[in-house]
């Protein structure tokens, strides 16, 4: 397939990756809790559905027909809450997938997040991009004692060494500090966000976040992460006691999909 070059420079542009355009030095100071941003990005195209089918695979004749349009809604809903309760086989949570694109983490963060088990990361590069525009983020109030001045020499130190030329960027980056703003996506499947154990408090100020992000879109699934990690000993009785009607609209269209 031909490409022109027009057509290449959009993609490159849209991608940030022309070599005329250098972002502008800028620095902000930020706690932690102004700088990150979490979306969810994708997601499997029906993880109501992901579960039922699991959770029902098991069971069945020789025919072993697809059970989905055989059942009410309100009896999906019944098999999905088995899932949501921990009564069915783990796997119904680990067909579940999600992409999420977080922004505005200090390094040292998504460096111990790397760390998570069935987890997938695809990050934005210091060695190949300009970081002259990079925010600085700190964990909270208590850690915001910096001294700015030093901060801005290692700005002028990573400036200096971009401006050197070629083979630069491999030692530019040793003068970012590990507080600077990284951006990167990760894949996880529910099974393993549900799993979970958190020794560290901005861990797990940002599964807030992304945990936010699925009950945006997701409002059972979120409510069930939400109540696991807050409410762990009330969120399966709650679950176990909800009816079909409590649904979210934009929950039960993925309950009527064929």
């Amino acid at each position: 397939m031909n490409i022109d070059n027009e057509s290449i420079n959009d993609i490159r542009k849209a991608t940030g990756t022309l070599p005329s355009e250098n972002p502008e030095r800028q620095t902000k100071y930020l706690t932690l809790d102004q700088s990150l941003k979490v979306s969810l990005e994708d997601w499997s195209h029906n993880p109501y559905k992901c579960m039922f089918i699991a959770a029902t695979s098991t069971w069945g004749d020789n025919n072993y027909e697809s059970k989905w349009n055989k059942v009410s809604n309100e009896n999906k809903l019944e098999v999905i809450k088995a899932v949501l309760t921990h009564n069915t086989l783990p796997q119904a949570r680990e067909m579940v997938s999600f992409i999420f694109r977080v922004k505005g983490v200090p390094r040292w963060l998504f460096d111990l997040h790397t760390q998570t088990k069935f987890t997938t990361f695809m990050i934005i590069g210091c060695r190949d991009n300009n970081k002259i525009d990079c925010d600085f983020v700190f964990g909270d109030e208590d850690e915001y004692e910096f001294n700015e001045n030093v901060y801005e020499k290692l700005k002028d130190l990573y400036q200096y060494t971009l401006d050197q030329g070629s083979g630069s960027w491999q030692s530019a980056r040793a003068f970012l500090p590990l507080n600077y703003s990284h951006s990167y996506h990760f894949g996880q499947n529910l099974l393993s966000i549900s799993s979970m154990k958190f020794d560290n408090d901005h861990l797990k100020l940002l599964y807030k976040y992304i945990i936010e992000s699925i009950r945006n879109r997701f409002p059972l699934i979120g409510i069930y992460l939400y109540g696991l990690f807050y409410h762990k000993e009330t969120i399966f009785k709650y679950i176990k006691d909800y009816k079909y009607h409590y649904l979210y609209d934009h929950d039960k269209k993925y309950f009527e999909e064929e």
